[in-house]
């Protein structure tokens, strides 16, 4: 005989939350490998995107708990994106990896925080793999605390 009763059987029965999605956005292939896997480690879901044509559609199509931007794609600029994202009511924290001098990051974080965008301070290329992957374990986190309010 089961001496937990039914409530234990109901809470086992309650699947895990899917991890966070997060959408790494970089051109540089190596780059967006290593950020991949930095996420991954960290426990998120990844989806990435090598230009902004992809980031554009893919921020049309899904909802993301996390947001890495690459201020330059190639013919872009990644204040182009964060225009897809306002559009798109994106509230997840957006996290700026860029290796552009400090001008270019000061405007980019002036453009998204004038969107209302949640944008976290920016990362210097080359990365520091430990401070990425502690930003991606506090995305992880701030998810699973939403989700459990729910």
């Amino acid at each position: 005989m089961d001496n937990q009763g039914p409530a234990a059987g109901a809470m086992r029965a309650v699947p895990p939350a899917a991890p966070p999605r997060l959408l790494v956005i970089d051109d540089d292939h190596l780059h967006r490998m290593i950020i991949c896997r930095v996420a991954a480690k960290a426990g998120c879901a990844v989806v990435a995107a090598a230009s902004y044509e992809e980031a554009a559609e893919l921020v049309q199509e899904m909802q993301f708990a996390g947001v890495t931007l690459d201020i330059s794609l190639g013919a872009h600029a990644g204040v182009e994106v964060l225009r897809h994202l306002w559009v798109a009511g994106c509230k997840a924290p957006i996290i700026i990896i860029s290796g552009c001098d400090d001008t270019v990051c000061r405007e980019t974080m002036r453009v998204a925080k004038s969107l209302k965008l949640n944008v976290w301070d920016p990362v210097p290329k080359p990365v520091d793999l430990a401070l990425l992957r502690n930003l991606f374990e506090r995305v992880r986190l701030q998810y699973e605390n939403a989700a459990a309010r729910v």
